[in-house]
């Protein structure tokens, strides 16, 4: 989605609807303009019916802007514009009040009618150059309104621009962070801080975790590593426990090994990745398993596949997939490989099993988003693992 400036944002909005109110108000004044009728045309028009009706005039009148008479004085042009518009001497209606255009001009006319007489004409004339134009004084009206719009966006604009400032200003230094003028902002300066807050005391946590781990761990690692060391240095062993020793010995190795992995894990964005041959890694892992009873089929191509991996990372999620084949499946576990994804597929058991709490799936998917690589699963009579290397020729 594009993005936009909240100034861009604001005038394109205030600019539209000034826009649309301007054009309707120049085309209702153009209109008020040529169509104007209001109480003071309609006073002065029944102000000289009543000057006729009384006999102080004698009709037919005419000046320069007023003519006041029966049809039979009306010039030829009054009468044919009259009669278009319904104001014809036959007409029913008793009084009627009507403007309409005469050439260039205006003509405000009032039919009265008395039976049994004819009916009387009051018309005023107005020239179209001695009508001024409104159209000025509306637009002048806009271009004040438009001043006043300004006005008003402007501080409302650069008081936006300093609370979204103030908020990002905020993300960096919660703690130094002061109120916000508007409760939208202060709402998202209190999540931004909130979220920083749960950062950096997951990133501590973390820190503190990986720390304690690492020592719990190495810590009796290595005495055990000393304790068989001074075993294999006494001379009267006997023969039967030389192999619990080499059992041990590699026991201990396995663990030693398990506990950098989690060690890795735990600080898996901080891995140093080594480009490696899967086929030789799966193959290592197919002779390891294969003693343990598990029977792993593997369908390799010809050429390598060199991907970026750490190791110990790698053999983490491997051991992951076979302890789940051996808990969860039957048969054998068959593995594809290509230059773009590895497949792991077997035959899920029938019989009831304890499917754990998922933390060899966790596992998984933390050494996937490691490698940068993407896996899904399909769990179905087939349990299918494809893990998607990650696509960098793009």
């Amino acid at each position: 989605m594009r993005q936009k400036t909240l100034r861009g944002y604001l005038a394109r909005r205030l600019f539209l609807l000034f826009g649309v109110f301007s054009l309707i108000w120049i085309w209702v004044a153009s209109q008020v303009y040529h169509y104007a009728w209001d109480g003071t045309s309609d006073y002065y028009l029944y102000q000289d019916l009543e000057v006729a009706l009384s006999g102080q005039l004698s009709l037919p009148y005419q000046d320069s802007t007023k003519l006041m008479g029966n049809w039979q004085d009306l010039p030829a042009d009054y009468q044919r514009v009259f009669k278009h518009n319904g104001l014809g001497p036959d007409e029913q209606a008793r009084e009627v009040t009507q403007l309409l255009m005469l050439g260039d001009d205006y003509v405000y006319i009032l039919r009265y009618a008395e039976v049994p007489y004819e009916p009387l004409y009051i018309v005023h004339r107005i020239a179209q150059q001695d009508s001024p134009s409104l159209l000025a004084v509306f637009i002048a009206l806009t271009l004040a309104l438009f001043v006043l719009g300004v006005l008003s966006w402007w501080p409302a604009h650069r008081r936006i621009a300093r609370e979204s400032e103030r908020l990002t200003a905020n993300l960096g230094a919660p703690e130094n962070s002061p109120g916000a003028e508007f409760e939208e902002f202060s709402s998202q300066s209190i999540l931004a801080a909130t979220d920083a807050y749960a950062q950096q005391y997951t990133q501590q946590q973390e820190r503190l975790y990986s720390a304690f781990l690492s020592h719990e761990l190495n810590t009796p690692l290595a005495q055990i590593q000393n304790t068989l060391a001074r075993f294999e240095q006494l001379d009267e062993l006997p023969l039967d426990a030389l192999p619990l020793l080499a059992q041990l010995e590699q026991s201990g190795q396995d663990l030693r090994s398990l506990s950098e992995a989690i060690l890795l894990l735990c600080r898996a964005d901080q891995a140093r990745l080594d480009v490696a041959d899967l086929r030789a890694c799966l193959t290592s892992w197919q002779q390891t398993w294969q003693r343990q009873g598990l029977v792993i089929e593997l369908n390799l191509p010809a050429h390598p596949v060199n991907q970026p991996v750490q190791l110990r990372l790698l053999m983490l999620l491997l051991e992951q997939l076979a302890k789940n084949a051996l808990q969860h499946g039957e048969g054998a576990l068959t593995v594809m490989l290509s230059d773009k994804e590895m497949t792991f597929t077997n035959r899920v058991c029938g019989k009831q099993v304890h499917h754990g709490q998922g933390l060899g799936t966790r596992i998984i998917e933390r050494v996937c988003a490691c490698f940068g690589w993407r896996e899904q699963r399909n769990a179905g009579s087939l349990f299918i693992q494809t893990i998607r290397f990650y696509d960098n020729s793009g």
